[in-house]
Order: structure tokens, then sequence, then C-alpha cells
């Protein structure tokens, strides 16, 4: 997915500001997407460019104003050119140093290495605190009604228990992990 795609498929629900487009990302597509603000308005520019987005400055107050983001026909339909494309490898390449680190670990104690495996236990812990918060957002839209989000949040949703079941297999993983290192530290003992 690019970034570029991700922005006007926000921008098809409404118009929006770069910060606006931050926020929903940390909201809601970032768990598994994540950007920097200075990346959404470097694309945003290049939008523009391309004449997919269109933007208006509004005065907001006396001396503040704001860019707002419109995506335009030809922008509506490069979005919905994307969607309708899935990619042909559906399952994304891993790259984890994380793993990586762990294909290597006989070279370190047994003691660092539960270390590390449980502090990744603590940011799977983390992540489904944050997949808890972004299913209230998009509980809020579904109650709310706003912006034609109803029919939106069921697709939403099926990312969202994809999250929650990654983010739990992994802390399955750690446990199995962890007993399996008890285990070799026990043998260890015995010899």
């Amino acid at each position: 997915m690019s970034l570029r795609n991700a922005l006007l498929g926000l921008l098809n629900y409404r118009p929006r500001t770069g910060y606006d487009l931050k926020k929903v990302f940390e909201d809601s597509i970032g768990f598994y997407w994540t950007v920097q603000i200075s990346q959404i308005y470097n694309q945003l520019n290049k939008l523009e460019e391309k004449e997919l987005i269109k933007s208006d400055i509004q005065l907001e107050g006396k001396r503040c104003t704001r860019k707002v983001y419109k995506i335009t026909k030809d922008g509506k339909k490069a979005f919905l050119n994307w969607v309708h494309k899935f990619p042909k490898q559906l399952t994304e390449p891993i790259r984890s140093e994380f793993l990586m680190h762990i294909t290597f670990s006989s070279k370190i104690k047994l003691d660092e290495l539960i270390y590390e495996i449980n502090r990744y236990k603590k940011e799977q812990e983390e992540m489904i605190e944050a997949l808890k918060r972004v299913s209230q957002v998009v509980q809020n839209y579904k109650k709310s009604n706003q912006y034609s989000y109803a029919n939106e949040t069921f697709y939403w949703d099926l990312i969202i228990k994809k999250g929650f079941k990654n983010s739990r297999s992994n802390i399955s993983w750690v446990h199995e992990c962890l007993r399996l290192i008890d285990e070799r530290k026990r043998e260890e003992k015995d010899e």
C-alpha cells in the first residue's frame, strides 16, 4: 500500500487538513501503517501537483489559517482504480530484526534472551490496548453515523480483528518460547 492511496482513501470520505489526516492515522490505521506528519505533507503536495487533490485555505479565528485538502474527480478515479486491484502477493514479506537476533541468540545468555522476549510481549500487550482504543473509535463512528462511516466500519472491523489475532498469537508464541527456554535452562543446570 502506498501512502498516496491511503490519503486519497481518507480524503474520499471527506475533506481534511494534514493534521486531521495524521490524527486519523494515529486513531485508526496506525496499528498497521505508521506515518510521519512530514511524509503526509510531502505526499499531499505531490497529489496536489498531479491534480488528484486540491486545497483551500480557510480562515480560522482572526489570524489562523488552515489548508483543507479535498479529493478531485481524477483523484477519486485513481483511488477506485487502486482499490479494485489487489496485489498479486497478499502475504507481506517479513523483515524482523528481532527474529534475526533470536536466530543468533546462541551467542547471548538465556536470561538476556528472556528479557528481550518479555519486552516483545509487553509491546504486543500495548498493541492490544491500542487496538481497543481504535475499536472504540470505530464504535463511536458507528453510533454517530457521521460522514457515512457506518458502512465503512464493517471493513475497519475486519482489519482490527486481524490485529487482535496477530498480537494474541504473538503473545502465545512468547509463552511457548519462555517455556522452552526454561526447559533448556533446567537441562543445562542438570549437565
